[in-house]
């Protein structure tokens, strides 16, 4: 019942800040639009899907810290020296190996319009040469192995494809190819992934496969699930990057 009231007058103030005019740039939310998504049928598979969500926070590129003014316990932002550049959202995975395979290394994510295009870059080492699969899994549980991260994450699609198929789970993220000794320098642009709303990969694991992804087309149970990529020698949770 308490909560009820709370929540009660907390609508009357906002409708009374309405009527009156005053700001409501207190209010938490004032500012994001909300963003509706149309993912484009898939003939024979599926219809239109339709993403709705709140416009994410959009944090600056440039500088991790913004400078404080006055009293620090006060942590109030001096907007007339912030830095100004583009804003975006940003991710980051610290990939540990899985089972003493020894690799390990770091991505960050970047996505600079909400909804838009999602850059991973940053570096693995301690690969075997040859091409080895990149996914998103569905569950950010990363202790001392991989074993429970749990299968890729499928959002909407349920066979496993490329980054360019149109039917693939949204974790799909591709291949990478290491050479002898050498390390792996990444940089892959997916379309489908995102760092906010119902795409979102933020909380979940990044995981790098034993073997290479053949992209569902050996017509096999396995195939269509994980691409026979074999499992994880290399994984992490994907958090955001303040």
């Amino acid at each position: 019942m308490n909560l009820r009231i709370h929540v009660f007058f907390g609508q009357l103030l906002w409708l009374i800040a309405v009527l009156n005019g005053k700001t409501l740039q207190g209010v938490p939310g004032y500012g994001r639009n909300l963003i509706i998504k149309t993912l484009p049928a898939i003939e024979d598979y599926q219809s239109n899907v339709y993403e709705v969500y709140m416009e994410p926070y959009l944090y600056d590129l440039s500088r991790p810290v913004y400078p404080l003014s006055g009293n620090r316990a006060e942590k109030q932002i001096d907007l007339a020296i912030a830095p100004r550049s583009a804003p975006g959202l940003q991710a980051i995975v610290h990939l540990q190996a899985d089972e003493g395979s020894g690799v390990t290394g770091e991505l960050v994510f970047t996505q600079i319009v909400p909804n838009g295009p999602v850059t991973i870059e940053g570096n693995v080492t301690g690969l075997d040469a040859g091409l080895h699969g990149i996914h998103v899994h569905q569950v950010g549980a990363v202790k001392e192995n991989c074993k429970d991260i749990g299968p890729h994450f499928i959002a909407y699609y349920g066979r496993h494809g490329g980054p360019r198929d149109h039917i693939r789970h949204v974790g799909d993220l591709g291949n990478i190819k290491a050479e002898e000794g050498a390390t792996v320098n990444v940089k892959i642009v997916d379309h489908l992934i995102s760092l906010a709303g119902p795409r979102s990969v933020v909380g979940r694991s990044l995981a790098i496969s034993k073997g290479e992804d053949d992209y569902g087309r050996a017509s096999t149970e396995d195939s269509a699930l994980t691409g026979t990529s074999g499992p994880a020698v290399a994984c992490g949770v994907i958090g955001y990057l303040n």
